[in-house]
């Protein structure tokens, strides 16, 4: 593969990326940080690269399994602020968030409800988030999540439907705490 067909296969998939890699990270920067060494790692590897299979795949299991080599090393030293501003502005990631003008203490519920599912999926296990990410925020396919995963089809089903109990139950439980991590 030329180097600007693999330009162009990059750029395609960049936005796909940052959003799988900002629901895994949690904040811009992080995410920022694991997309540029996966595609420092994708290019370095360009020539494994299966033309029959798609590149976004590809690319996010490159992505995922940097992601758990950066949990792995920091997980006991490195803490996440979940009260981060949304990227690029000082903004909350509600305010980004396309509405038809609801009235303000919709607003205020929704805001907050969208907080609260942040802070439950930064609660979740890697391992479930990135599935539950890949599936339910960036829609793939179950086939597809295995590829990125680098699991059978069976274990991206049992880690979507355990990751949702867990999402569900860490969401409850913030909502019961009025939000506070406990």
């Amino acid at each position: 593969m030329d180097a600007e067909t693999f330009a162009g296969l990059i750029a395609r998939a960049g936005d796909k990326a940052f959003n799988f890699a900002y629901r895994l990270a949690g904040n811009e920067p992080d995410a920022r940080d694991l997309v540029q060494e996966a595609f420092t790692r994708a290019l370095e590897h360009a020539g494994s690269y299966d033309a029959t299979r798609p590149f976004d795949s590809w690319l996010l299991r490159i992505l995922h399994n940097v992601f758990l080599d950066a949990m792995r090393r920091h997980s006991h030293s490195r803490t996440l602020s979940l009260d981060a501003p949304a990227p690029a502005t000082d903004s909350a990631w509600a305010d980004l968030l396309p509405e038809d003008e609801p009235s303000p203490p919709d607003q205020l519920v929704r805001r907050e409800s969208v907080d609260l599912v942040q802070k439950a999926l930064a609660r979740l296990p890697p391992l479930y988030r990135a599935a539950v990410t890949l599936c339910d925020i960036e829609g793939l396919p179950y086939d597809e999540i295995a590829q990125v995963m680098e699991v059978p089809v069976g274990t991206v089903r049992s880690r979507i439907h355990q990751g949702r109990l867990l999402l569900r139950r860490a969401y409850e439980e913030l909502e019961r705490s009025g939000g506070r991590l406990s």
